[in-house]
């Protein structure tokens, strides 16, 4: 099935990230919230954006392809090794891939450290012994997944306020691993999903107010289970900043919202991951394969596709 390929401007108006309305409801926190920004609504739908403009992944279809990845994650792997183990469906189903091969007496004497309370809980029921960061000295290898990622190797990452964690996991290896379905892939960062913040209880006025001056749109993030904002395993609370027009320099965004006095950490991971396995489908056909040979092969079709 031939893929035709949308650099820039694939999708309607409504199918990308739009601005909040208002950064946080209420005026008490003081923002001043650009006048373009206003009358605008944010949707959090995941899109296959600006890279390839192929047929919508059903769900059912897109777990088959995160079970692809997860799988050959697993060729990796070594006996003995210390593996870092992210957060995120894919991450998770790794976890589970890493369980099997325990329990099959295939892996032995791997150790697994965890970036959340779900990726340690998640391991322990296959059968991954794991351990504290602070119990180990190196980190031979770390899997994480992804909401986006470039052909640069730049990653936004945090849909599940974990990013904190992982960042200092996933900067401690040497080989840090990004596992994603091909939907994942974009030209530019942001288009569709906010940057995750992780934010000081007491310094979260402020912050808002500087994240607006870089340009973002920024917006607690509520629970959906319980009422009230969301709190992090480190106990702080999470910033989603939404930036309408993209991330054009994801290097240096991530370094100064990380300057801001009051923040913790964001979801933007760059100059960090040291190879990024994509599962992608054409026709009936799942491989898995590195990032840049997924963007050869699409700019490939595009010549083909410009050339008719």
């Amino acid at each position: 099935m031939a893929m035709a390929i949308a650099m820039k401007g694939s999708l309607n108006v409504s199918d990308r990230l739009m601005p909040l309305k208002h950064a946080v409801a209420g005026d008490s926190w003081g923002l001043k919230v650009p006048q373009s920004f206003q009358g605008c609504k944010r949707t959090r739908k995941r899109r296959c954006i600006v890279l390839v403009a192929a047929p919508a992944i059903e769900p059912i279809q897109q777990n088959i392809l995160k079970r692809a990845v997860a799988k050959r994650a697993m060729e990796l792997v070594k006996p003995g090794m210390v593996i870092g183990l992210g957060t995120g469906s894919t991450a998770s189903m790794a976890i589970e891939e890493l369980g099997k091969l325990v329990q099959q007496g295939k892996l032995k004497d791997v150790i697994g450290v965890g970036t959340n309370y779900q990726s340690r809980i998640l391991a322990r029921q296959f059968g991954v012994k794991t351990v504290d960061l602070n119990d180990v000295n190196r980190i031979d290898i770390a899997f994480d997944g992804a909401d986006e990622v470039d052909s640069s190797m730049n990653v936004l990452k945090g849909g599940g306020a974990a990013h904190t964690m992982g960042k200092v996991v996933d900067t401690m290896t040497k080989s840090c691993v990004i596992l994603v379905d091909q939907s994942k892939v974009v030209s530019e960062l942001g288009l569709t999903f906010p940057v995750p913040v992780e934010v000081i209880p007491q310094a979260i006025s402020p912050v808002l107010r500087q994240l607006v001056t870089l340009g973002g749109v920024p917006e607690i993030r509520n629970a959906l289970r319980k009422d009230g904002p969301v709190i992090t395993d480190l106990g702080n609370m999470v910033v989603d900043v939404s930036f309408p027009e993209g991330i054009k320099d994801p290097a240096s965004l991530e370094q100064k919202i990380n300057l801001i006095p009051g923040v913790v950490e964001n979801g933007l991971l760059t100059g960090v991951a040291t190879s990024v396995l994509v599962a992608t489908q054409d026709g009936d056909d799942i491989t898995v394969v590195e990032l840049d040979e997924f963007v050869k092969s699409l700019r490939s079709v595009n010549e083909v596709h410009s050339e008719t």
